[in-house]
């Protein structure tokens, strides 16, 4: 079991640019993150999303990015977008879309995220999907919920968030978001929060994972439940069925290449699931932080490795 000091090491691990170049140049790393990331490129993520969908999953698809400090490199970030969800319609995908704030350029000025992601709503709206806004590390947390409320009032019903059950904030985050009707995806979170900020034991964020789940599924709107612990799965379809919550009113998320015998057999039950599917070059920080989400994460990843350098 990994302690908490390296997954907080594996969490700040996600944001450093020297490991993350030395990791992405690296061919045998590459190689193995393709276990869990689609491909570098839209013609492979939209080949891996009708496997999927033909299988009987829904996908979210998430263009590999982050942290981006120019506008021209956010634009563009929002035109790979606008090819996804091209796609999406073309092929009648069921498929949605996650974006990232600060890939979006919401460091650069508010108003161009919001520009941005306002765009591709509507793109998104044209293609009968829905685009999810995925949180970000806690400094970008009130922005989010703000970016998720100016849309919704600007008139983008199909647009929701991600929350993060690891945050002391969030119960009055989704307070506001399902007052709202915004559809929220509900994970443990996997950036390196400091005490005051957010729980530091797996035990005190799961505990506010089937809170928090409590309060979404007696709220409006489909809740979403990213998780791949078993115990809580198990919990949360009790706590669904005691509210009348039947397999085709709630919907559970799990990544790519992750515990997919749970995903099958929540599938085979009857179950909404949908398989959160990235692609892109940039797959260092995203692979990083699954493995300081989950110990079964990194076993996974360490056994591809070493069959890899066999």
């Amino acid at each position: 079991m990994i302690s908490v000091a390296v997954r907080r090491l594996l969490a700040l691990a996600a944001g450093n640019a020297t490991l993350r170049h030395l990791a992405e140049d690296a061919v045998v790393t590459s190689a193995v993150a393709h276990r869990f990331v689609a491909g570098k490129t839209l013609e492979r993520a939209v080949e891996v999303t009708r496997q999927l969908n033909a299988a009987g999953f829904a996908v979210a698809l998430d263009h590999l990015g982050e942290a981006v400090t120019d506008e021209a490199e956010a634009r563009h970030a929002a035109e790979v977008y606008v090819d996804v969800l091209g796609r999406i319609r073309q092929h009648e995908l069921d498929c949605s879309i996650s974006v990232k704030p600060s890939q979006m350029g919401i460091d650069v000025a508010t108003d161009l995220a919001t520009g941005l992601i306002g765009d591709l709503a509507g793109r998104a709206a044209d293609a009968s999907t829905h685009v999810t806004i995925d949180m970000e590390s806690s400094a970008y947390t009130q922005a989010t919920v703000d970016l998720v409320m100016a849309l919704r009032v600007a008139g983008h019903g199909n647009v929701g968030c991600a929350v993060q059950s690891m945050l002391f904030r969030t119960p009055r985050d989704v307070q506001a978001l399902v007052g709202a009707g915004a559809s929220l995806r509900l994970c443990k979170g996997a950036y390196a929060e400091p005490p005051d900020v957010a729980h530091q034991s797996r035990k005190d964020v799961a505990v506010s994972f089937v809170r928090l789940a409590a309060m979404m599924l007696d709220g409006d709107g489909l809740p979403r439940f990213a998780t791949h612990d078993q115990r809580l799965v198990d919990r949360l379809l009790v706590l669904a069925n005691e509210r009348g919550r039947g397999p085709g009113d709630r919907e559970w998320q799990m990544l790519y290449g992750v515990r997919e015998p749970l995903q099958r057999r929540l599938l085979d039950a009857g179950e909404r699931v949908r398989i959160y599917v990235p692609f892109g070059d940039q797959w260092y920080p995203y692979l990083t932080r699954r493995m300081a989400e989950r110990p079964g994460n990194l076993a996974l990843f360490l056994r591809a490795l070493v069959g890899r350098r066999s």
